[in-house]
């Protein structure tokens, strides 16, 4: 059963919604501390809507006889990452979920939160030593199609680094000691996509 769940998902993913991630934040605040060598801890603690049920509930296809299944459904692909620490389901494709995990990144390496087949933030280390954070965007025209289902994606975003930036887009800095905290209020879906990118220092006890 489980194997053919998760490839059936993955392609209602593709036929739904056009968004680059089957998730959607909601009602969030999230954190990613960035040091100058690559080390990094991320946290997100909100909400989470997978966007293809709320497609079938607007079109009719969720009935009382399949609402329960579909949304376990939902609940056993987002139970097995062992980063969600806690997962409770609020309803109709809505999940509060509490999200931590960490790591370093290799010379050339791309990770992701949640995953890479289901993106919302990307960490990307290149040869060059920089490293680019990127959250995916969404188009307006499914920007607009969010907002007739009823998704507001309003949440708060923070990187929080020590590392040299060479350009961001995010509407507040803060210093912080010898860190400085970056900040995206996230108003809607049309709000524009944090991005932020830093040169990585060489760590002479760590060499890559």
């Amino acid at each position: 059963m489980t194997r053919v769940l998760f490839p059936r998902m993955a392609a209602v993913c593709a036929l739904a919604l056009t968004l680059a991630s089957c998730y959607i934040p909601d009602g969030f605040h999230s954190e990613l501390r960035l040091s100058r060598y690559g080390d990094w801890a991320l946290s997100f603690d909100g909400d989470l809507i997978y966007a293809p049920i709320l497609h079938d509930y607007a079109e009719g296809k969720i009935t009382p006889e399949n609402e329960d299944e579909r949304n376990q459904n939902i609940y056993k692909d987002l139970v097995r990452d062992p980063a969600i620490k806690d997962l409770k389901r609020a309803g109709k494709g809505r999940f509060h979920v509490k999200y931590e995990r960490m790591g370093r990144l290799g010379k050339v390496q791309l990770t992701a939160l949640l995953r890479r087949d289901a993106r919302l933030i990307g960490l990307k280390s290149a040869e060059d030593g920089t490293i680019a954070i990127a959250a995916n965007g969404v188009k307006p025209s499914d920007a607009q199609r969010m907002a007739e289902l009823g998704i507001s994606m309003r949440g708060e975003f923070r990187i929080t680094t020590d590392g040299n930036v060479l350009r961001h887009n995010a509407s507040e800095v803060r210093p912080f000691g010898q860190y400085k905290v970056y900040i995206w209020k996230i108003e809607n879906a049309f709000s524009p996509p944090p991005m932020l990118v830093m040169q990585r220092e060489a760590d002479p006890q760590r060499p890559l």
